[in-house]
């Protein structure tokens, strides 16, 4: 009389495919992540730019869009954003980013420095990087030597160290 039921090696190649089915699946779920944060770091930039371009609008309105140019460099990019992002830490004096939740935001008071600490980084590279992966920012006047264009253009907020995300 013939037994019923699974064998040991079909149950062995059963948890082995489920096994390699569920690693497949898992990576794919930590590529989306980092894709999803990649854009909300990408959305918040937009967002700080726009807040510039409406900070100089005001100015100009104003009559006063060369008045004091050098209090918008290296400020507070975040206070031209209605809402701050979500996880904003605000201002810090003298901040440790490997003790910084991840995927938060902060301004480096002694660097003028916008930061955030990245949560997932495996697809980003950053420049002269150990360690945790950290982005930074800063506002900051480009440099168009020899360029006629208003110095309202030349405003920007600009990435401190060079990276690369996907």
């Amino acid at each position: 009389m013939r037994q019923r039921g699974f064998t040991l090696l079909e149950l062995v190649l059963v948890i082995v495919i489920f096994g390699l089915l569920l690693g497949v699946y898992l990576r794919s779920v930590r590529y989306y992540q980092e894709m999803a944060e990649q854009a909300t770091v990408s959305l918040t930039l937009s967002n700080i730019r726009t807040g510039m371009a409406h900070e100089w609008v005001d100015r100009i309105v104003q009559g006063k869009a060369g008045e004091k140019i050098d209090q918008l460099i290296g400020s507070n990019p975040v206070r031209w954003l209605e809402n701050p992002p979500p996880a904003y830490y605000g201002e810090i004096k003298a901040p440790n980013p490997e003790r910084m939740e991840t995927a938060s935001w902060y301004f480096d008071l002694s660097q003028k420095e916008l930061v955030y600490v990245v949560n997932n980084g495996s697809e980003l590279e950053v420049e002269n990087m150990s360690g945790r992966k950290v982005l930074r920012w800063k506002v900051a006047l480009e440099d168009n030597s020899g360029s006629t264009s208003a110095v309202f253009g030349n405003l920007v907020l600009q990435p401190v160290v060079k990276y690369r995300w996907f």
